[in-house]
């Protein structure tokens, strides 16, 4: 297991805002229970202690996250928190069924964060990153499933392409899709997260090698986004997630791609939309516009830059 470095954790991003959208408050002892939540990308747990923080001393959150070894640091970070805190191993498509198997019908805030924890891109060996030289993985459960060198060294050159082109939005998807397969059958597998990034260096223009972000930057998300099933996921996770909102619950979304943050924003504004149509309005989009990080929030934390959050409340 990776030492954890306490003063030099994952950053959770838009804490404050994440707080507020959930409508977080301290609970009373005398309420009984306090109010469940659900964080759905546990990580390291960085959302999912500002809430039972925020929510003591009885408010209560589930915490899933598909890695498990995230599962574990978290367990050993938040042990003193345990008696409010459940930890279950699934993907969002499993959002249902792990909250049914605890016995809950119903819950009061649901988070979901979209990106990718800092300690996996700063795993070599998880292969998620192309600053980190190591073996082509990307899978979140490292225990199932394709990696990213499963696939760049499978799919064919036009579905190399599409799945650059589509889920990278990358301009130089054809490029970077020849490139690859002309490697490979030069010099045989592709297996190292160096050996993608430079190819994909050598398939980039000169002249637009030195941007603002590195040209192997949408590539490497795109094969993360297939090897995990992340819109897949997505759309399941969302669809079970909004059954499950009890009354007065609210659902809360950070995305950092903007496939991910168009299907959260059509999502929200159909179901609000045709709420207005009823005479009693079932769903509220609580914001029009999305909510970004601040600029000291992105002044110390440069994941937050690109990202968005969006809720949706069940009315009372």
């Amino acid at each position: 297991m990776p030492d954890l470095d306490q003063n030099n954790l994952h950053q959770p991003v838009m804490v404050e805002e994440v707080l507020t959208a959930l409508g977080c408050a301290p609970s009373s002892e005398t309420t009984g229970s306090g109010k469940v939540y659900v964080d759905c990308t546990l990580g390291l747990g960085g959302h999912t202690e500002a809430i039972l923080n925020a929510t003591a001393p009885t408010g209560k959150v589930i915490g899933i996250d598909r890695d498990g070894l995230a599962l574990q640091m978290t367990k050993e970070r938040l042990m003193h928190q345990q008696d409010r805190l459940t930890l279950r191993k699934g993907t969002f498509k499993e959002l249902q069924h792990i909250i049914s198997d605890l016995g809950y019908t119903s819950v009061d805030g649901i988070l979901f964060d979209f990106g990718i924890s800092s300690y996996q891109l700063d795993t070599a060996e998880r292969g998620f990153s192309f600053q980190k030289p190591g073996p082509l993985d990307m899978r979140m459960d490292s225990e199932t499933g394709e990696t990213a060198a499963d696939l760049v060294n499978r799919l064919t050159e036009k579905e190399l392409t599409n799945l650059i082109r589509i889920f990278g939005e990358e301009r130089w998807a054809k490029r970077i899709a020849l490139g690859i397969v002309h490697f490979r059958t030069e010099n045989g597998e592709i297996t190292r997260t160096e050996e993608l990034e430079n190819i994909i260096w050598r398939a980039t223009p000169a002249r637009f090698r030195h941007g603002r972000i590195h040209p192997a930057t949408r590539t490497f998300q795109a094969l993360r986004m297939v090897v995990n099933r992340e819109m897949e996921q997505i759309e399941a996770g969302l669809s079970a997630a909004i059954s499950l909102l009890g009354r007065g619950g609210r659902l809360v979304v950070i995305s950092f791609h903007s496939l991910e943050d168009r299907y959260a924003k059509q999502t929200f504004r159909d179901l609000a939309k045709k709420s207005k149509m009823e005479a009693e309005p079932e769903f509220i989009n609580l914001y029009k516009r999305p909510l970004r990080a601040s600029l000291e929030e992105t002044g110390n934390n440069r994941r937050a830059r690109s990202a968005k959050l969006r809720a949706l409340q069940r009315a009372a």
